[in-house]
Parts: C-alpha cells; structure tokens; sequence
C-alpha cells in the first residue's frame, strides 16, 4: 500500500508579510528592495526612477519614500494600478514587449532625449511552475528590460532586474555584459528558501 508523504503547507503569511501590513506596505516584496538599497545605496533623493513591472507595487512606495517629491517616478505594467494621488508618481498600462506604442507614453513624462537615473524590475512571468519553462520566460522578459533601459537609462547608471536563475541564466548575463561594466548577484534575505529568484544588479551602463 502507498503511503502519502505529508507535505509541509505553504506558508504566504511569513514575517516579511505581517511586517509589510504593519508597516504600510503593499507587499512583502518591499524588503527585497529596501535589503538592495541598505547594501548598494542605488536610490537618491534627487534621482528619476522608472519601475518596471511594478505589480504588487510595494516598490513604488519605498522609491517614493526615499525621493520624496523630489523627481519624478514612472511605473510601468499590463494591470492597473490604484492610482497614487502623489503628482510625481505617473501610471503607464502596457507591455514592456510593445516597445514602438510605449515609448511615447514614457518621453510624456521624461521628456524627450532625457532618460531615468534608476531603473528597477520586480518582474516575474505567469508561472506555469515548470522550472525550465519559467525560467527561460523570466530571463525573456529581462531581455525585454535591457533593451528598454538602452534607451531610457541613462549612461554610467544602474539597473535592477529580478531573474528565475536556471539554466537560460547565461543568456541574460551574457546581454548584460555587452551592456554594463558589471554586474553581481544578490538574493535578499526576503526572498523565499524554496525561490530560485535572484536579483542581478547592472552597475555602470557603457
């Protein structure tokens, strides 16, 4: 007879989640971001920042926090997002793979020819919960940042992508070398055990 192997449950409401509600957070994400910053001082007041993917949006209030209404901040993303009543936080709703449409919507709030002095990504695919699937749909997206920071950031600044590290990983670090006099990986400790994601920040764009 088969014996059915118990499964530890899935714990979503860890301490990073009860600390973001306490806290006013939209997501326990935030302290990836927050854990980024304390270790590599990327965000400055005085700076313009374009977050990508910005779903669940957590990292938006940290930026804002820290810039204050300094700058401006441009979100990027498919869904909706409650609209922030701050003037310096602007809402864009589109695919960062139609680069053609969104390019416009951006230059409407940075101006055309001026660039983002930080770009930053949550991003994450729809996972389908195969490894390699996921991860080759992960390291796609980024792609798709790259490319995009190749005209919106700035010459010399930095970039934060989050990346499913698996086999297709070199594909990414590869198209960042081209890019970035370098780059290093960083897991927070936010990041869940079980997680195969990995934060990759790009110092230095050529």
């Amino acid at each position: 007879m088969r014996v059915k192997r118990k499964v530890k449950p899935y714990i979503v409401q860890d301490e990073y989640f009860l600390k973001a509600k306490k806290e006013g957070y939209r997501a326990r994400s935030v302290y990836k971001l927050i854990e980024i910053q304390e270790k590599y001082k990327l965000i400055k007041e005085w700076m313009n920042v374009c977050d990508v993917w910005a779903a669940p949006w957590s990292f938006i209030q940290y930026i804002k926090r820290v810039i204050k209404d300094t700058w401006n901040i441009v979100w990027i993303d498919i869904k909706p997002i409650d609209k922030y009543s701050q003037k310096n936080i602007n809402t864009i709703v589109h695919s960062i793979f139609e680069f053609d449409t969104l390019k416009p919507k951006v230059e409407a709030y940075i101006w055309e020819w001026n660039q983002f002095d930080l770009i930053t990504s949550d991003i994450a695919p729809n996972t389908t919960w195969n490894r390699d699937v996921d991860q080759y749909a992960s390291v796609e997206l980024n792609i798709e940042i790259l490319k995009f920071a190749d005209v919106f950031l700035k010459k010399w600044w930095n970039l934060v992508l989050k990346v499913f590290k698996w086999e297709d990983f070199f594909d990414l670090t590869n198209a960042i070398k081209t890019r970035y006099w370098s780059f290093t990986e960083f897991k927070p400790h936010a990041c869940r055990d079980r997680s195969f994601e990995l934060y990759v920040i790009c110092f230095n764009k050529k």
